[in-house]
């Protein structure tokens, strides 16, 4: 239960603080579980992983939808035609909700873009929270399983 716990703490911290390396965290993990644990103990970690970064992005989201109140985005938004823009892109959002949920989950198990950028993107488009926290949780879940799986077969070898 501990490992379980340390795993969403580790997963939290490091979806708001990207100084904190979840990935090298999940390696080491993987490395000393390996051969002991069962296919399921690696899918609750994956999932504790998961859970513990979406929660964090979630920060990030609600960052980036409170930012369209700040007078400082609104000004640079009335620059130079920015707003028509943002709001086209907000609109051709909105109308694709599977668009936002591909990009969010390439974003969520690849990296790229990176999901911070992505978090707060979506958050200042209003990307419906019903998208983007299964998105990203089974993002982050996979690309943990992927991680914590694949350093458990090379210390296998």
């Amino acid at each position: 239960m501990g490992l379980l716990l340390g795993t969403f703490g580790v997963g939290l911290v490091s979806a708001i603080l990207p100084v904190v390396n979840l990935e090298v965290y999940l390696g080491v993990v993987g490395a000393q579980v390996s051969g002991t644990a069962p296919a399921a103990r690696l899918v609750a970690l994956a999932l504790a992983a998961g859970a513990g970064q979406t929660l964090g992005k979630l920060v990030w989201y609600l960052l980036g939808a409170r930012s369209l109140e700040s007078r400082w985005v609104r000004h640079k938004l009335d620059l130079r035609g920015r707003r028509r823009r943002f709001e086209s892109w907000r609109d051709r959002i909105a109308d694709r909700p599977w668009l936002s949920a591909l990009v969010l989950l390439a974003s969520s198990v690849v990296g790229i873009p990176p999901l911070l950028i992505m978090a707060v993107v979506a958050g200042s488009l209003r990307v419906p929270l019903v998208v983007f926290v299964p998105t990203v949780a089974l993002g982050r879940a996979l690309r943990a399983w992927c991680l914590l799986a694949g350093v458990g077969t090379l210390v296998g070898w």
